[in-house]
């Protein structure tokens, strides 16, 4: 099976998908239904470190993140005709403009292609045949034109619709799916991980780890080294504790103090920040890298806990810290 067949294939698998009224319950196709465009590809596009822009409209969104799905995210971002610095995938006629420039729009469908409306609207050519253009769209109903429903649908139209603004095509030739495309693998999310550090403890890192992290998107001993730094470093100053700054193992000291670093529900920090970056790294949390404890890290940290047989009370006390910076 090549690229685009299997792009196609994820397609078809996600007919039927609801919106959600909220952050709970994206990965489920049905649960916590509602109007508020919340949705698991905003997020998942969110933790590859692009605009998911979560809570707005999601057609254009959701041909994207097929495509990394498919293809992993630096492909996809080729395929769309854009760089991680022009990334508009979340726009449909900025996205039509990117193919515009290349020179890859066309009036005529090809399969996999991306079918714009002239009403802003986005969606994935999946047969052509009887005069009609058949379409995967997400944020669409069964209406006719509605580019803002709530699902993910199967449709169809006629190839002289005066409303189809032209297609976007995509060269797939001789391409195969990555394995693993960006499933499981959150080169994004640590990127962001990285970069934040940088940010806001650049400084510190210089100083203690001699330099600031390369933002590759690995979770290796530079960057477990550099989060376990930064951690000391908010003990140290908040809480009053007084833990050598060297040393790349959380060791004795470490676990003594944890006890009062508690983070739950409702936290939000650096603190946070680093229990989401070790979470995604373990393939566990797939949110924002945004130091907000919510409901999706809440459920990342009952399974972190369940896994390793600590006690499943969604809070990130002593155990929980020392499992996180387990070796």
């Amino acid at each position: 099976m090549n690229g685009s067949e299997k792009l196609l294939e994820l397609a078809k698998a996600q007919i039927g998908y609801q919106e959600k009224a909220g952050a709970a319950g994206l990965d489920d196709p049905d649960a916590n239904a509602g109007q508020n465009n919340y949705t698991k590809y905003s997020r998942d596009v969110d933790s590859w470190g692009l605009m998911g822009c979560q809570g707005q409209p999601w057609c254009c969104t959701y041909q994207f993140w097929l495509e990394a799905k498919t293809f992993g995210t630096e492909k996809a971002l080729e395929h769309f005709c854009m760089t991680r610095q022009t990334y508009k995938g979340y726009h449909c006629f900025s996205t039509y403009q990117a193919f515009e420039r290349k020179g890859r729009t066309s009036s005529r469908p090809q399969v996999g292609a991306l079918i714009v409306f002239t009403y802003e609207h986005i969606g994935r050519v999946t047969a052509v045949r009887n005069g009609r253009v058949y379409t995967n769209e997400g944020n669409t109903s069964a209406l006719y034109g509605d580019r803002n429903g709530g699902t993910v649908k199967e449709k169809s139209y006629a190839l002289n619709d005066p409303n189809i603004k032209g297609y976007c095509l995509i060269d797939y030739d001789g391409e195969t799916e990555v394995p693993g495309a960006e499933t499981g693998i959150p080169f994004g999310q640590i990127r962001v991980f990285q970069n934040w550090l940088n940010t806001w403890y650049g400084n510190l890192l210089k100083r203690e780890c001699g330099a600031v992290l390369e933002a590759d998107g690995r979770f290796g001993p530079r960057t477990r080294q550099a989060a376990l730094v930064v951690w000391k470093d908010i003990l140290n100053r908040l809480y009053g504790k007084k833990i050598p700054l060297s040393g790349e193992r959380f060791d004795e000291k470490c676990k003594e103090a944890a006890g009062t670093a508690l983070v739950r529900y409702g936290s939000k920090g650096t603190l946070v920040v680093l229990a989401e970056g070790f979470l995604a790294e373990k393939g566990i949390y797939l949110g924002n890298i945004d130091g907000i404890f919510g409901t999706g890290m809440e459920e990342a940290v009952r399974r972190f806990q369940t896994d390793h047989l600590l006690e499943t009370d969604g809070v990130i006390g002593r155990n929980t810290w020392t499992g996180l910076f387990a070796i």
